[in-house]
């Protein structure tokens, strides 16, 4: 793939990411809507969960990496950056619920945590677009 088309590519990436922002904010501003019973869901299996997905994700990462030779480093930026948003804003209980972030809630509320991931996300995406910052030996 010809390197417009690859930042084609991650352009269109980070708008999706600037319009889940905007959905992220406007749900912010909504506030918690869950009910007050609804028990939280942690433990191994939500940590078993997130590392089944996050691999998945890694992998797929890798595969279209080597499949369309594009830079397997950017690759995995942007992706990572848009994963991590995409999880903030659904908020999937083995994602949110899972002990390090439950401590984050705990010490700062939910929405600033939710706009702290979304900042690591955008960051992360900025670096793919925009460095040449490598994972490990290029």
């Amino acid at each position: 793939m010809a390197p417009e088309h690859l930042k084609a590519t991650a352009l269109t990436l980070a708008l999706v990411s600037l319009t889940l922002f905007t959905f992220a904010a406007t749900d912010l501003a909504a506030g918690d809507t869950k009910p007050a019973d609804e028990r939280p869901r942690a433990g191994w299996r939500g940590g078993f969960v997130l590392l089944a997905v996050s691999f998945t994700v890694g992998s797929l990462l890798w595969f279209v990496s080597r499949l369309e030779g594009w830079s397997r480093d950017r690759v995995f930026w942007v992706g990572c950056g848009a994963f991590l948003g995409v999880l903030t804003l659904l908020r999937p209980w083995w994602f949110w619920e899972n002990y390090k972030a439950r401590w984050l809630r705990n010490a700062i509320g939910d929405e600033p945590t939710a706009i702290f991931y979304l900042v690591v996300s955008a960051i992360c995406i900025w670096v793919g677009l925009n460095t040449d910052w490598t994972f490990g030996r290029p």
